[in-house]
């Protein structure tokens, strides 16, 4: 009697992102953020909400679109979307809710574009969990693109990836072959302790084969 739900969003028949997945639950709270880069604001955001079926084909559940125009630049918007099946379009499949902040690209250069989500732990711990699990908080990070990186190769080009460290956690992105604007859309946690600071070193490296890789920046 229940789902397994999580959200693909699409432009121009491009997936963009793509949700966790709930389990169990047919009143699903993601408080997810994402960043998504739009060339054309009159293509309308698709977006397909699924069953998770382990082993099997996903079900899906129901999509709606969202009309870019009719959203306010600048402002906070939240947006309550009726779900639909094209095949049944009198059914009702319930409804989904956004917050969406439509803002004009800005023009960085020599940048990588990062969203840090910071979220306070609000589970209660037992004293013995909370002796094993001694954080105060999740520092959610979304790495999104690289603009006008430095070329170190002799093509050009650089081959980039980014390592991120916070205390003893560490994290690698993935390598993006030969760009000076590489596009990650990647996404991971880091636990924030109460004995370390908070400040998260992050450098971008230039992928070498069979050599030291070279430093781009910090």
């Amino acid at each position: 009697g229940t789902s397994d739900p999580y959200v693909k969003f699409k432009l121009g028949g491009k997936e963009v992102f793509r949700s966790k997945t709930i389990h169990k639950n047919l009143n699903p709270v993601w408080e997810e953020k994402a960043y998504i880069l739009i060339d054309n604001p009159r293509e309308p955001l698709y977006i397909k909400v699924f069953d998770y079926d382990f082993g099997l084909q996903d079900d899906f559940i129901g999509s709606a679109f969202l009309d870019l125009t009719s959203l306010e630049l600048n402002r906070q918007t939240d947006v309550t979307l009726s779900l639909k099946d094209p095949h049944y379009p009198d059914h009702d499949l319930g409804s989904i809710l956004l917050s969406v902040l439509l803002a004009p690209r800005e023009e960085q250069r020599e940048v990588v574009i990062l969203n840090i989500f910071f979220q306070t732990q609000s589970l209660r711990l037992s004293d013995l969990h909370r002796k094993s699990q001694l954080w105060r908080g999740i520092v959610s990070v979304t790495l999104i693109e690289g603009r006008e990186l430095k070329a170190m190769d002799a093509n050009g080009l650089s081959d980039p990836y980014v390592k991120f460290r916070l205390g003893h956690q560490k994290y690698k992105s993935k390598i993006v072959p030969k760009t000076l604007n590489p596009q990650w859309r990647e996404q991971f946690d880091f636990h924030l302790y109460e004995e370390r600071g908070g400040i998260i070193d992050i450098t971008v490296w230039d992928k070498d084969a069979g050599k030291k890789d070279d430093f781009i920046g910090r």
